[in-house]
């Protein structure tokens, strides 16, 4: 993709691709080119985007969501500022390129401009308006067919002066709104599109006046009518509505699935026989998928030929899920990428892992996820999420982490990893500085499995920050999928449940998994309850005491003072005592209920790992039991292996004995035929070729018979004709023939076997002696006629080369072969004869051999094939 990009537009694809979180607030976009751009970007935000390698990998995330149809819409770009982005092609199932509709417009960004300075930015906004209206226009799924010079095609129509090939538009008379309206209209432009034109270039008219650069805009208002016009003409020469229906064909990996309701409106368009299954994309939610096989059996076979299957490939983004059209006219994603997304937004952004402090913390983050949960619905299939309801996913997370998670304590950032790698011990170290271990325990233990894949791909001292980062964020995911079954359960659903997390086994496709602890699901330090300080025990005083000193502080009588003291002095001092006593208890006993906690939570941790140690005991147990078992099983098959192979070795000594004993038999043959040459008198050498002349034709001939069975063709024929006729004379004449035929068909082939023998068995017979071979049989011409009047066609030659000549007819030869794809030729039907040599040819052969000559191939005299030169008169 040919990229041109503003700076404006660039902080724009930046800030919609990456989380802001991750982009440091002093980057400035304005270094005007893109790589500049980007590397002092990743320079400033250091490891905080330690997942991509370099500035080419950024810009390819980039470039992913630019390639979107209809992006600067969606992005609301800077309509003055120059943008070029070709379409992206997509390959349908039988080989040919499409685009999105809406896309085609995007070839606009590739026309040249003659003008320079304010006056092409002037004209580039305008076509950049036209663009985007007819973008809008246009949006949607459907697609359609572009060819691979496209290009130059456009250049082709662009080619020249415009003055040169629109000479009667008044160039400078186009001087107000009311004028370029007209000559719009004179041109088939709609009047909205050119309002919307001359309104973006009115905007410049306050810097540069229309009374000093009149001249100017008369130019550059016919340029751009011009230019409109002719890409309207050039849209409507190359890109014509396909006659066949066009859906879009997602694969990821090894699946292939469509979009119920694209499939069901596009079949629509078209009048295709959609009643197999309406009534069921009707009643399935909205962005539901069929898998491409349950379309092949709802479609009929004939309409699936009237469809054009395109291939859109489906990749995990890199931090932000791709937008794609969706059938309605909007946009969707697919609902795995919504969920990295929020993944990526949680993890890498907010680092909401490192922040948590406190289980109500944990259980804030549980709700945020059951309130979402109708989202992510394990029994839709796979399916898409709009873009719509992705923001208020977003949403409800910012709500959730702004009022539980933003006053937490600061989240740290993954530090910078060596140039000669790192080492498991390092990855285990950085999850620590992290703070991961508080919340998930056991990472440590799932560490070890990431490391592992990623170091059985590439060398320790290869690693580098996007390996550290990858293997952080994998730990973190395999926390929620563990902690949140649903989401496992949603990513099998969607066919990539081993794809996220692929050194976990699945836990819905098979029974084992990989051994996460189930410590995991969510699990606090317990350092984060510390137990209260106890003090001393106080002396409970009674409710009258209690009363007297939260009196009034202002002097009383002495003689209210002296009644309170009176009644105080009047308590009995063993309910004093007995007061006292109690708070002791109360005190013993809630100190006792907060150890009885803790102790019970380190009990119930304590039963956990013992029961993943037991788990991972059984499970290596049962891991040994397998392995045994496969061991005497390999033992036993290399047993039965050694048996036979003693066995072949005693076949082989048994064989070479037979064949050393037949050497000799043959050495004696040999010796007794050597003394019979020697006795019995010798043939002549003219004789000799005759009767090897003859036994080659005998041979031959008997080849023809044995291949193509003369009695079965013959059979087959009568059978034919006697299933399809009502005649009863017919049938009967049928049955007489086929009676006839095999009869003389035999014994023709009793004569070849006879002479065949009389030649093998006695080495000096003369070729006069070979009696004649009779002739070979043919069927009646009534059979023929017959055969011919049933079926509209000649019957098929039996034995056609052992026909006497006198068997084919005049102005015929008797070749039954095809010379230029030396294949046999049934009948007539569906040849071409020359009328010089009259030999014949398949038609379809004829034709592929008049692509290269117009003779034909025995003589080399003019041949012509009679579809495309049809005689006259």
């Amino acid at each position: 993709m040919d990229l041109v990009l503003s700076s404006v537009n660039l902080r724009k694809l930046v800030s919609r691709c990456i989380p802001k979180e991750l982009i440091p607030t002093n980057w400035k976009c304005k270094k005007g080119y893109i790589y500049w751009d980007l590397n002092d970007l990743l320079k400033m935000a250091g490891t905080q985007l330690g997942m991509f390698q370099s500035d080419k990998s950024l810009l390819e995330t980039l470039l992913n969501f630019l390639r979107v149809p209809g992006c600067p819409n969606l992005l609301e770009f800077n309509i003055d500022d120059s943008l070029m982005a070709l379409p992206e092609y997509h390959m349908s199932l039988k080989g040919s390129k499409f685009v999105y509709k809406s896309d085609i417009y995007a070839l606009t960004s590739a026309i040249p401009c003659p003008f320079i300075d304010w006056r092409r930015v002037v004209v580039q906004s305008a076509i950049n308006k036209f663009r985007r209206n007819m973008e809008i226009v246009t949006f949607g799924c459907e697609m359609v067919e572009c060819s691979n010079d496209i290009l130059e095609k456009l250049a082709e129509q662009f080619d020249g002066n415009i003055r040169e090939t629109f000479p009667s538009i008044p160039f400078l008379d186009l001087d107000s709104k009311i004028d370029f309206q007209n000559a719009a209209a004179i041109f088939n432009i709609e009047s909205q599109i050119a309002e919307d034109m001359y309104d973006i270039v009115e905007r410049h008219m306050e810097t540069f006046p229309m009374e000093e650069y009149k001249t100017d805009y008369g130019n550059m208002f016919t340029w751009i009518i011009c230019t409109v016009r002719l890409f309207s003409n050039f849209v409507e020469k190359n890109f014509p509505s396909t006659e066949k229906a066009t859906v879009r064909l997602f694969v990821t990996g090894k699946e292939n699935y469509v979009m119920a309701h694209e499939l069901l409106q596009s079949l629509k368009n078209k009048n295709l026989d959609v009643s197999g299954f309406e009534e069921e994309v009707q009643n399935m939610p909205a962005l539901s998928t069929f898998e491409f096989r349950d379309v092949a059996r709802e479609v009929k076979v004939q309409d699936m030929k009237n469809i054009e299957f395109i291939r859109i490939q489906s990749s995990t983004p890199s931090l932000t899920a791709i937008p794609i059209p969706s059938p309605d006219g909007g946009y969707c994603v697919r609902a795995s990428d919504a969920l990295h997304e929020l993944f990526v937004d949680m993890l890498l952004a907010k680092k909401v892992l490192q922040t948590v402090e406190s289980e109500a913390q944990m259980e804030h983050l549980e709700k945020f996820f059951i309130s979402v949960q109708s989202y992510f619905d394990s029994h839709k299939g796979v399916f898409f999420i709009s873009l719509d309801d992705l923001k208020v996913i977003k949403s409800k997370w910012e709500e959730c982490y702004e009022a539980n998670f933003k006053n937490s304590k600061e989240a740290k950032c993954v530090r910078a990893v060596g140039k000669e790698g790192f080492t498991l011990e390092d990855l285990e170290k950085e999850l620590k500085y992290l703070d991961l271990n508080k919340v998930f325990p056991d990472i440590y233990t799932v560490a070890e499995w990431p490391y592992g894949n990623v170091l059985g791909v590439k060398p320790k001292e290869t690693l580098n920050q996007a390996d550290m980062t990858y293997m952080i964020y994998q730990c973190q995911i395999a926390f929620f999928l563990y902690g949140f079954p649903f989401l496992y359960r949603f990513l099998h659903s969607q066919k990539i449940c081993t794809k996220w997390v692929s050194f976990l086994d699945c836990l819905f496709c098979k029974n084992g998994h990989a051994e996460l602890p189930k410590s995991s699901k969510r699990s606090l330090l317990e350092e984060t309850d510390v137990a209260p300080e106890v003090e001393p025990p106080k002396k409970k005083r009674s409710k009258k005491a209690k009363k007297t000193k939260e009196a009034d502080p202002e002097p009383t009588s002495n003689l209210v003072s002296g009644s309170l003291e009176a009644k105080e002095s009047q308590a009995c001092p063993k309910c004093f005592r007995a007061s006292h006593f109690a708070d002791v208890a109360n005190e013993k006993l809630r100190l006792s209920k907060v150890e009885c906690k803790h102790l019970k939570k380190d009990l119930s941790n304590a039963e956990l790992e013992v029961e993943v140690f037991k788990q991972k005991v059984t499970d290596k147990d049962e891991r040994i039991r397998m392995l045994e078992e496969q061991l005497k099983s390999k033992d036993d098959i290399i047993e039965r292996q050694n048996m036979d192979l003693l066995k072949k070795q005693d076949t082989i000594i048994n064989l070479e004995m037979e064949v050393d004993s037949k050497d000799n038999v043959i050495e004696d043959l040999k010796k007794s035929m050597a003394e019979k040459e020697a006795l019995e008198p010798t043939r002549g050498d003219e004789e000799t070729e005759k009767v090897r002349n003859v036994l080659s034709k005998l041979l031959e001939t008997q080849g023809t018979l044995q291949s193509e069975n003369p009695i079965r063709k013959c059979r087959d024929l009568a059978h034919r004709i006697y299933t399809k006729t009502q005649n009863k004379e017919i049938k009967d004449a049928t049955v007489a023939e086929t009676a006839r035929f095999c009869k003389e068909a035999k014994g023709y082939s009793l004569a070849v076997d006879s002479q065949l023998e009389m030649i093998r068995g006695n080495r000096l017979v003369k070729p006069d002696e070979i009696p004649e071979l009779p002739d070979f049989p043919v069927l009646s011409q009534g059979f023929l006629k017959a055969y011919k009047d049933i079926y509209k066609s000649e019957a098929p030659k039996i034995c056609h080369s052992l026909l006497k000549t006198s068997e084919v007819r005049p102005g015929e030869l008797a070749d039954t072969d095809c010379l230029i794809c030396i294949e046999e030729m049934d009948s007539e039907e569906g040849t071409i004869k020359c009328d010089c040599c009259k030999r014949r040819y398949h038609v379809e052969c004829a034709k592929e051999w008049f692509k290269m000559k117009r003779t034909c191939p025995a003589c080399s005299s003019t041949l012509l094939d009679g579809s495309e030169f049809p005689a006259l008169g």
